[in-house]
């Protein structure tokens, strides 16, 4: 249990400070569990900006829509013990980002 704290709570610091870096996105920073709802002030749906972005970067998220919360993705970060891992899944997310700008 320990170790998986320990995951977590790095992991977390890495996306809260990749949020605070990029100016078209929020989120209320999460208590516990290991996923975020991340919201994005484009006019574009959550389906279509997550699909885009997958063909694009490849990058993975959930679309917010789902979860009847639009404008927003479910980015999760709990699934590896190396932060590097995050980051570059979070860079590719930037690279879609600044296409839309």
């Amino acid at each position: 249990m320990g170790r998986s704290r320990a995951i977590i709570k790095q992991n977390l610091a890495v996306l809260d400070a990749w949020i605070a870096s990029e100016p078209h996105l929020s989120y209320v920073k999460p208590e516990a569990g290991t996923t975020a709802l991340v919201y994005y002030d484009y006019a574009i749906d959550s389906y279509a900006f997550c699909t885009r972005m997958i063909e694009k970067t490849g990058a993975m998220v959930t679309p917010g829509d789902c979860f009847e919360e639009p404008r927003s993705m479910r980015i999760g970060y709990g699934y590896s013990d190396n932060p590097e891992d995050l980051k570059k899944g979070l860079e590719a997310i930037s690279r879609y980002l600044h296409t839309l700008e």
